[in-house]
């Protein structure tokens, strides 16, 4: 452990926690002053000492550096529980120091997540929440900070993971399986039920698998009824995997999130730009096969196939009511005066060939949502 810091220099920073007790639990948390300057060659330059590393990481790096850290549960714990004033600035430190905490998780995520519950039980301040879905799900995975509180997302990631997907025991993803031993694993974690649980499918299979399926059975003419269909199919089979994972008690906390509107230009599927990692999982087609299979088709304009994420919100929302799941509308919110995706929160730089939404735009709006969110559940 470091020594030579001088404590009086952070007086203000934890005041009235005595400041030898405010250091002495950041480096329990296995915060190392000289592995943090030695990271960063423009502090190295410096010659800073351990109560100049350490500052600078309080006032400069917890916002945009990321410190060698191994991180200690129980020093994360001893931290949160000191009584610090400035509930705004000690939510910050905390929400960095747990990204440590949580980085790491792999599938099927159910260990990692009881190995780790024991210390986000013991995190006062934590607001966690736990968060699962395609890559688009990664809006929603943000820490945030509200009146001295903070969020804590468990975000179990599935990369090109498809909706209709998730319940066919043949899946190539194998997702489906590993959320239902994810749920398995909570109903033994004790209070892992009063926690919300989002979820946030279905993206994958509206904008790809359907026009991979059209590729592979040579349906060249676009057919707006039997897109429409399609969804309708894969909402139904989303809505059967879901509310076999939920028992009736448990689903007034499990969130339903619709599909955010599509930013993909007609440019870029006129293309046959596709997503590689979708690709992977959903087909057993060669990527440039099914690249070129792609430009041969006719495809719904970017006007139709808003129309066509409309109405998979609207029956998702139907769906979610109807079973005793809350909603979350992540569509409306995103759309702008000519009922398509407001520009301001696409990626500029994707240049229409980004399927994602820009997450620096949609925050703002996604916190306040999960805000709402975690108030309801209480």
């Amino acid at each position: 452990m470091t020594t030579d810091i001088n404590v009086d220099v952070f007086t203000a920073d934890c005041a009235p926690v005595p400041p030898a007790d405010f250091v002495a639990a950041i480096l329990r948390t296995g915060f190392s002053p000289e592995a943090y300057r030695d990271a960063f060659g423009d502090l190295r330059a410096r010659g800073m000492n351990a109560t100049d590393a350490l500052a600078h990481y309080l006032r400069h790096g917890i916002e945009d550096r990321h410190a060698p850290i191994d991180i200690n549960g129980d020093g994360v714990i001893e931290l949160d529980r000191l009584p610090i004033r400035n509930a705004d600035f000690k939510a910050q430190l905390l929400t960095t120091l747990w990204g440590y905490l949580h980085a790491g998780f792999e599938h099927p995520f159910d260990q990692a997540i009881a190995a780790r519950w024991p210390v986000i039980g013991q995190l006062a301040s934590a607001r966690p929440y736990f968060l699962a879905g395609d890559s688009h799900s990664s809006h929603y995975a943000m820490t945030g900070r509200r009146g001295g509180t903070w969020l804590l997302p468990l975000h179990i990631i599935c990369h090109g993971g498809s909706a209709r997907g998730l319940g066919n025991p043949a899946s190539r993803s194998g997702y489906g399986e590993h959320l239902r031993q994810i749920v398995r694993t909570l109903h033994d974690l004790p209070g892992s039920d009063t926690r919300p649980f989002l979820l946030q499918f279905g993206q994958v299979d509206i904008e790809f698998v359907h026009h991979f399926h059209r590729v592979r059975d040579g349906q060249r003419s676009l057919d707006l009824g039997a897109y429409r269909a399609f969804c309708d199919t894969t909402m139904e089979r989303y809505v059967r995997f879901v509310t076999k994972l939920f028992a009736s008690a448990r689903r007034r906390n499990v969130f339903l999130i619709s599909v955010f509107p599509p930013v993909m230009s007609d440019d870029a599927w006129r293309a046959g730009h596709l997503n590689d990692d979708v690709v992977r999982r959903e087909t057993d087609m060669p990527f440039e096969q099914l690249t070129a299979g792609i430009r041969t088709l006719e495809v719904a304009s970017l006007r139709q196939r808003t129309q066509i994420h409309a109405h998979c919100t609207q029956v998702l929302r139907a769906a979610a009511r109807q079973h005793g799941f809350s909603f979350v509308d992540s569509f409306t919110p995103f759309l702008g005066p000519d009922g398509m995706a407001d520009p301001q929160y696409m990626l500029a730089e994707g240049h229409g060939f980004e399927h994602h939404l820009d997450s620096r735009r949609t925050r703002r709006k996604l916190e306040e949502l999960l805000w709402e969110i975690i108030a309801a559940v209480g």
